[in-house]
């Protein structure tokens, strides 16, 4: 079904892991979710925590737009952008820019616009097998620049801080699926930047995307990030694992994801987990990392879980990590016990774990690993391609901010 032919479709069904689950229904002042009765009559999961299994439909109340989990489905930024002209539509039109993208989005759930028998996952625009013989640039421009070839993966991300402006390109290789982020012109180094912070958060012994940075044939950077919602199974098949953010969790659209707090954030997580205080002290780690590392755009769509089979949420690996501070930007995203500036303290963080249920002794832990860590892999900053002032400031703020932390 081409692109200009979705704002005509007026019901879609949805699928969960690949399963016939709902529908959603287009109206003149609404959009209507309904589960299947055919799948309520299964034991199955429902399609996504904030949307329970019930026989009552599920209205918006605005014309186009979707429950708070499809919204945070939908690519934001350039590529948004480049959606909306493919499709000729407006961006508060979400049902139609969820009916391009939705054949392959990050998770389990697919949506199908009726009349489209093509029940495939979408193929990436650019299928890249050698970076020597691409020019990321132009890849970048075909992707969002030519509806016949329009990217119809969805990617969520935002536009207004550091780490999310980066250009995202979904990218096949060798059968597997990764993301390829790429430096916008307005934040310099930000590949180099997430990768060194990658690395720092890994000798900090937190489990992290797999990252491998990639260049073209013109030395331009990129950060090839695996797809870790998508996994193989024992006997060789690809398998597409349930994920959900902060703001899918809570039921919050994605301009929420700013105006969440930390407590927030982990407590709604890790109480869909079983092993809540594992998944608890996963979440705190990797927000006192990103204080740490000065990473000021760490928000609620930052920090997501994963449903393996049969069943068992776990918290995802941390990602979206380079720091800010290199770009003015020193705040946090979240606040952690009411505080996000560079001011925060150990006992903001012991105060966290309290709001979270975690024994003292485990966030202690926590902060003292992290501060030990730091030296593993402060003295390589040098390497990331910064002037030698903006180096030396960042060192300090890094400094700082570990001796807030430290006992």
């Amino acid at each position: 079904m081409g692109l200009g032919d979705l704002r005509e479709v007026e019901r879609a069904t949805v699928l969960k892991a690949g399963i016939p689950a709902a529908t959603l229904e287009r109206h003149s002042q609404s959009v209507v979710f309904s589960y299947l009765q055919t799948y309520l009559a299964e034991h199955l999961p429902p399609v996504a925590t904030s949307l329970p299994r019930s026989t009552e439909a599920m209205v918006t109340h605005a014309a186009g737009a979707l429950p708070p989990f499809f919204s945070g489905l939908l690519p934001e930024g350039r590529r948004l952008s480049a959606l909306r002209r493919a499709v000729k539509t407006s961006a508060d039109d979400e049902f139609s820019l969820l009916l391009a993208v939705g054949r392959d989005t990050v998770g389990d759930v697919r949506i199908q616009p009726e009349g489209d028998n093509d029940l495939g996952e979408a193929t990436p625009a650019i299928e890249v097998t050698e970076w020597h013989q691409v020019h990321f640039p132009e890849l970048f421009a075909v992707s969002v620049g030519e509806p016949e070839r329009i990217d119809r993966v969805a990617l969520p991300g935002v536009q207004e801080k550091v780490s999310l402006s980066m250009i995202n390109l979904p990218v096949a290789r060798a059968g597997s699926r990764y993301f390829l982020k790429l430096d916008p012109p307005e934040f310099p180094h930000l590949v180099a930047n997430e990768a060194f912070f990658v690395e720092a958060a890994r000798r900090s012994g937190i489990e992290t995307a797999q990252v491998e940075v990639v260049r073209d044939a013109h030395g331009n950077a990129g950060l090839l990030i695996h797809r870790f919602d998508r996994i193989t199974t024992p006997a060789g098949a690809p398998l597409a694992l349930a994920q959900e953010d902060a703001c899918q969790v809570l039921g919050r659209f994605p301009a929420d994801k700013y105006r969440l707090t930390t407590e927030e954030v982990i407590r709604a997580l890790s109480s869909l987990c079983r092993a809540r205080p594992v998944a608890a002290v996963t979440l705190l780690k990797q927000v006192a990392f990103a204080y740490l590392a000065c990473n000021g755009d760490a928000h609620a769509k930052n920090f997501s879980i994963r449903r393996f089979p049969p069943g068992e949420w776990r918290v995802c690996p941390a990602y979206d990590l380079p720091s800010s501070y290199p770009y003015g930007d020193t705040t946090m995203a979240l606040s952690v016990n009411g505080r996000n500036r560079e001011n925060i303290r150990r006992a903001d963080f012991l105060a966290l774990g309290i709001a979270v249920n975690l024994r003292k002794r485990a966030v202690e832990r926590v902060l003292d690993d992290l501060c030990d860590a730091v030296p593993l892999w402060i003295g390589e900053l040098d390497q990331l391609p910064f002037d030698r002032g903006r180096i030396r400031k960042l060192r300090r703020a890094i400094e700082y901010r570990r001796d807030r932390l430290a006992r």
